[in-house]
């Protein structure tokens, strides 16, 4: 009796080792480390704005220069396509760790405006549809 008792607990102990392996492998899939850039080519900038649902363009309001031009289309286009959005002029980051901080100022350093946010991963001067593409694929909460 003890040993059937034994055994059915190394089993049950092994099944769910086996579950977490197979679901800690799934969402390594479907979400890419914050230093990873996404299927669209979005990295993990604000992990605070995941859950958030409004795409954010980055742009200084009013401004002639090209790159506010494109970011004030790409903001129509996506209000066309039914996808929340905001200019927002200024971005700020709040840091617990120096190899995060230098990770966001490196990115920040070579990125082409405008800087665009979906869910807290951000591109530099992405394309409408890739923009649609992380606002689709990115998870929801």
């Amino acid at each position: 009796m003890l040993g059937k008792l034994a055994i059915t607990g190394v089993v049950a102990v092994a099944a769910l080792t086996i579950v977490g392996k197979v679901r800690q492998a799934s969402a390594s899939h479907s979400a890419p480390a914050a230093d990873q850039a996404s299927e669209a080519g979005f990295v993990m900038l604000k992990p605070e704005e995941a859950g958030s649902k409004t795409v954010v363009i980055m742009s200084a309001p009013n401004c002639p220069r090209e790159e506010a031009v494109r970011a004030r289309d790409l903001a129509a286009k996506l209000q066309s396509a039914g996808i929340p959005n905001e200019l927002r002029s200024e971005i700020s980051f709040s840091f617990t760790d120096e190899k995060e901080a230098a990770r966001i100022q490196k990115f920040m350093g070579e990125v082409t405006n405008p800087l665009v946010l979906v869910r807290g991963r951000g591109k530099g001067n992405p394309t409408l549809e890739a923009v649609i593409a992380e606002y689709r694929s990115s998870p929801r909460k």
